[in-house]
């Protein structure tokens, strides 16, 4: 039994990487890309922690909570950013009393949006579509066409701004514009 961690710890892991990600993969939904993900942060965990193994027999139960650990972490996170996502797209709804009423300037301006960005508005905000889909659709992550939808709606913001004036001020509600 030695008191220190052994030299050659990141080969002795590495013998066993494939054990590892079949340890990972079932506690991750059978998904080989994600267990990937959290092998190589458990890899530099045990690395920069390697310190606190006092004992050499003690190597793989201590990698294996290490791994045990970095799979609640990375599932926190995800389930973290689903729900960021599913608020974000929750707040981006237009409510449907407010839908009805929009300006009547607004599809003419949306059809200037670069496609994309247009089809972004159109089902995601007035259709109401999730987000999540309208990505999948699009061939885009989730993230991506949310950063598009953000940036399409703050050019839409301006072009509706410069051509309707005053009125726009109030999300176009109600509007005057003829």
């Amino acid at each position: 039994m030695g008191k220190h961690p052994p030299p050659d710890l990141l080969p002795v892991l590495l013998a066993r990487r494939s054990e590892f990600i079949g340890f990972l993969a079932a506690r991750l939904n059978h998904n080989r890309a994600d267990a990937e993900d959290v092998l190589q942060h458990g890899l530099v965990k045990a690395l920069a922690t390697a310190g606190t193994l006092r004992d050499d027999e003690h190597l793989l139960p201590w990698f294996y909570q290490l791994l045990r650990h970095a799979v609640v972490d990375h599932i926190r996170s995800r389930r973290a950013a689903a729900d960021r996502e599913h608020r974000w797209s929750d707040e981006a709804l237009p409510a449907p009393e407010t839908t009805a009423r929009l300006c009547a300037c607004i599809e003419p301006l949306i059809a200037t949006l670069p496609p994309a960005q247009a089809t972004l508005i159109r089902r995601a905000e007035l259709a109401g579509e999730p987000v999540a889909s309208v990505a999948a659709s699009l061939g885009l992550t989730p993230n991506a066409a949310s950063v598009a939808l953000h940036r399409a709606r703050a050019s839409l913001r301006a072009k509706l701004q410069s051509f309707c004036g005053d009125c726009a001020s109030g999300a176009c509600l109600d509007c005057d514009c003829e």
